[in-house]
């Protein structure tokens, strides 16, 4: 939480700066699973001058900066998901089970081949949100990719960690790691079930309006 007052609206108080962290937090400024800082301003007085945008619009702001945030989020996680797959397709080639390589196995075979569909189309949504941001700027609608793209990545890393079979989900491979960091992207930057709301309203208002 921060409080400021601009210089000459608040009361004059010395400025102090305090970063507060939990036990679970001292060791660390990363992400999970110790999580992030907790920064907490006292008393900060602001010159006019150094204001950006307006006094109380630091939402705005920061809804700015998410739009694209969310494709950055996006192109890092095809990156995750083509490892995945790379992984899962080189575990299927080396494991032998009953006589026969994964790779052999048409129930693995499907999976591959689903995952790297799933990948291409991810690709392709994520590439026309950045086209969009590009021509329209970034509080264009980018929340289709921001669905779908997290969705896809946990779809291929449960395949791959399934592939693995208990391998997949120790500190022998990233894909447990993988995993932790996609699933929270359906959570962080607002969780699917806003976006979809969002997506359905933008799909709805020109029906509704010619009802009415």
């Amino acid at each position: 939480m921060c409080v400021c007052f601009l210089e000459g609206r608040g009361p004059s108080l010395p400025k102090i700066f305090d970063c507060v962290m939990d036990a679970a937090q001292h060791r660390t400024c990363q992400n999970a699973p110790h999580g992030h800082l907790e920064i907490v301003f006292r008393d900060v007085r602001v010159p006019v001058s150094n204001v950006i945008l307006g006094e109380g619009r630091g939402f705005e702001i920061a809804q700015g900066r998410l739009g694209p945030g969310r494709i950055h989020h996006c192109m890092r996680m095809i990156g995750v998901a083509e490892r995945s797959l790379e992984l899962m397709i080189q575990r299927s080639i080396e494991r032998v089970a009953f006589g026969k390589r994964l790779a052999e196995k048409g129930m693995v075979q499907e999976q591959i081949a689903l995952s790297r569909i799933e990948i291409e189309q991810a690709r392709l949504l994520v590439l026309k949100a950045a086209h969009i941001i590009d021509s329209l700027g970034n509080k264009a609608c980018t929340k289709t990719a921001k669905i779908a793209v997290p969705r896809m990545v946990c779809n291929v890393i449960d395949r791959a960690i399934q592939v693995h079979g208990g391998k997949g989900v120790c500190q022998d491979t990233p894909l447990a790691l993988f995993y932790a960091h996609a699933r929270t992207l359906r959570i962080a930057d607002g969780p699917d079930e806003v976006h979809l709301e969002a997506v359905a309203k933008l799909e709805l208002k020109e029906p509704l309006k010619a009802k009415m």
